[in-house]
């Protein structure tokens, strides 16, 4: 036991990048941790107790036969993963997860679905290449848990495809294999968005509002065009996708060049370029 808290002491120290003569600060001398991490003695419980503030140790660990560190720094860390998971902080949990000294199944598997949560709102506020590396992580991790992930395998290289190629993100994605495994599930309004199927009937009424806006253009019904493609872009603070928006201003000055209104045409084309720069973060 003596020799186990000694090393467990000494590793814990090395680690932090602390001096002996730091760690014993005015509570005990040198001599005294030296001997400590040396298993030459154990220290009292009201030192042990120091050592382990200090440390940022649990006493738990430091008494215990158990050598690795990691089952207990999960589980002193695991309530607030927990907490900041449930409220969407996922910033937060994150890094949590990342201040534990090593990983298994459970923390990867929590720690990909809040990079994917992150991704995407990334992805939807415009900061695609933010969003390209967020997804990225989020398949590496998801590699490394034996748990259900079937949502990130879904849902990335959908998103990884607007990612990519705002322009057409049709070129990047696979989307028969999506739809024959996926078919009704996994962020399925998006999909059928992106895929511009006229005839699904969305729950999103932004991305119903966008496409119905398309067939009006494409039966050359400009001006009615133009009226819903305003009303998306008036409403774009109340829910914003950038994505949409991006598709919104694309439309609005193809219409306005097919009308002549070559003024709006720019503006919009202008704000298009914006977009572009930001997507760029």
């Amino acid at each position: 036991m003596i020799n186990k808290f000694g090393e467990k002491i000494r590793k814990r120290r090395l680690e932090l990048g602390l001096t002996q003569k730091s760690v014993a600060s005015d509570f005990m001398t040198r001599n005294m941790l030296s001997m400590i991490e040396a298993g030459r003695t154990m220290p009292s419980l009201e030192t042990a107790g120091y050592l382990a503030k200090t440390l940022d140790l649990p006493l738990s660990y430091l008494v215990s036969d158990e050598d690795t560190f990691f089952v207990f720094d999960k589980q002193r860390k695991m309530s607030d993963i927990r907490l900041h998971f449930k409220n969407g902080e996922y910033e937060s949990c994150i890094s949590i997860i990342e201040s534990i000294s090593d990983t298994d199944d459970e923390l990867a598997y929590v720690h990909a679905f809040c990079l994917l949560r992150i991704g995407r709102q990334k992805l939807f506020h415009g900061s695609l290449a933010s969003a390209v590396r967020y997804f990225s992580k989020a398949l590496e991790m998801a590699s490394k848990t034996c748990y259900d992930t079937a949502e990130i395998k879904a849902t990335v290289p959908l998103y990884l495809a607007v990612a990519n190629n705002i322009h057409s993100p049709l070129l990047e994605l696979d989307s028969d294999a999506y739809e024959n495994i996926y078919s009704g599930v996994y962020d399925y309004d998006f999909f059928k968005y992106v895929t511009l199927d006229f005839e699904y009937e969305f729950k999103n009424e932004n991305y119903r509002k966008h496409l119905y806006a398309k067939q009006l253009l494409k039966k050359y019904s400009y001006y009615e065009a133009i009226a819903v493609l305003r009303e998306l872009e008036e409403s774009k603070n109340k829910d914003y996708n950038a994505c949409v928006l991006f598709g919104v201003y694309s439309d609005l000055e193809i219409a306005f060049k097919q009308i002549g209104d070559f003024e709006n045409a720019y503006r919009y084309a202008s704000k298009k370029l914006s977009l572009i720069s930001a997507f760029k973060e």
